[in-house]
This record gives structure tokens, C-alpha cells and sequence, in this order.
């Protein structure tokens, strides 16, 4: 009797255990369907609206810097393409490279105009005038390690030369040559300006980094959908 009796009181503190643990699972989850609630709505960014364009059903949003800066930190992880336009719809300037520009086309005995367009493979861009010097206005892995660019060796060299770039100051080239990239700041240029970001997708050919164009019709051709996020200044 006495063990029916212990075996019942056992029975029933499971029971409580049970049902006490089932209690703090909800509670713990309604919990964090809460926090996330929160946090949602916080985020402004949630609010803003997309607008179906005619490029390419694109999408935009008007941003400032407090947008942009984020994005150009993961275009090095994450492998998609930035670009920045001028109200005109032209390639915004800014850099130079110091590479060799003629090294682009994957042959020496090429010429500048060998190089193609970058409005051929961006959407939203106006000028289709071929490049004729080393004027950037994008920033993009695979355009960058065509290019020779001294900070694609490591993310580290990534990042310090995109910090360089957007507070003002010296990338110093890693091989210690003494070159350096010297940028005049991108917040303090365009701090008050405001962007408007369009994202969508565009193919490429893998060998456009490394064959003239008058090439590019021959051997097999690898093509492949790339992630761009276009921002576009607008005052």
C-alpha cells in the first residue's frame, strides 16, 4: 500500500514537472516571437517600399549612407557587385586604379577600347561609351582580382582598403613596394546625399575578365547570374 501510495505521489510531481515545462516552453517562446516582433518593427528599413521599374524588373529604395555602408561591407563576402551612378545615370567616379588597365583584357597587345563596356553588363547605367581610362565605379571581387588590385590577396586587405576608402586616407599596397591608394573619403563626399538603391540581377561570362572581345565567340562560354545592388545619387 505504502508503495502504491509513493508511486502515485512520483506519478503526480512528473505530472507537475510536465506541465511546468511545458509552461516555460511557451512562455520562453511567445517570448521570443516578442523580441522579434520588436525588432521588426524597430527596423525602419522594413518599411520601406520597393518600386517595380523598367529595368529589368528591378526594385528601389531611396537610402542614405546608413544603408550603403553595410552593403559595401559584404560585397566582398557575399560576392555581389555595388555600383554607383550620378543623378545622369553615368558611372559615379570614384577611384582610379592603378593597375594596368591594358592587363584587363587578358592580352597585352590589346588596346583600351578592347575593354568591354561596363554598361553592357550593369542595368541602369546610360553611357555606353567604351572605357578610356581607370576610372572606377563599382566595386566587385571578380572585376578587382581581374584588375590586379593590391587588396585582393586576403579579406583583411578587403577591408582595410574599403575603410580607407570610406573615412579618408592611405591603402599602403601589402607587397610593401611603398605604392599606395590615397582616397579623399566617400562619407565626408557624399554624407548628406541620398541613394536610390536598386537590386537585381545580371549575367555575366566568366571570360570577359581575361579575353578581347573579338575572343569571346570562341571555346565554351560560362555564363552565370550575379547579384548587383545599384545605388543612384539623387540630390
Amino acid at each position: 500500500m505504502e508503495n502504491a501510495s509513493d508511486a502515485i505521489i512520483m506519478a503526480g510531481a512528473m505530472l507537475i514537472f510536465v506541465i511546468a515545462l511545458t509552461v516555460a516552453m511557451t512562455m520562453f517562446s511567445q517570448a521570443r516571437a516578442t523580441i522579434d516582433m520588436v525588432a521588426y518593427v524597430s527596423d525602419e528599413t522594413n518599411y520601406y517600399e520597393y518600386l517595380d521599374t523598367t529595368t529589368n524588373n528591378a526594385k528601389y529604395r531611396i537610402v542614405g549612407l546608413e544603408t550603403v555602408i553595410p552593403t559595401l561591407y559584404k560585397y566582398y563576402k557575399e560576392n555581389y557587385t555595388v555600383v554607383f551612378l550620378d543623378a545622369n545615370g553615368n558611372g559615379l567616379k570614384l577611384y582610379q586604379s592603378k593597375t594596368n588597365a591594358l592587363l584587363w583584357t587578358g592580352n597585352t597587345a590589346g588596346t583600351l577600347q578592347d575593354i568591354p563596356s561596363i554598361a553592357s553588363k550593369y542595368p541602369g547605367m546610360r553611357s555606353e561609351t567604351k572605357r578610356t581610362d581607370n576610372w572606377i565605379c563599382s566595386f566587385d571581387v571578380d572585376e578587382e582580382t581581374a584588375r590586379h588590385e593590391p587588396w585582393t590577396g586576403s579579406t583583411a586587405d578587403y577591408r582595410n582598403n574599403l575603410e580607407a576608402f570610406l573615412q579618408g586616407g592611405e591603402f599602403n599596397y601589402p607587397s610593401g613596394t611603398g605604392e599606395k591608394y590615397q582616397y579623399d573619403g566617400f562619407i565626408e563626399q557624399y554624407g548628406d546625399n541620398q541613394f536610390r538603391e536598386t537590386i537585381g540581377e545580371y549575367s555575366i561570362d566568366t571570360r570577359d575578365d581575361t579575353l578581347l572581345s573579338s575572343q569571346l565567340n570562341e571555346g565554351v562560354r560560362n555564363n552565370k547570374n550575379k547579384r548587383v545592388i545599384i545605388y543612384q545619387l539623387i540630390n
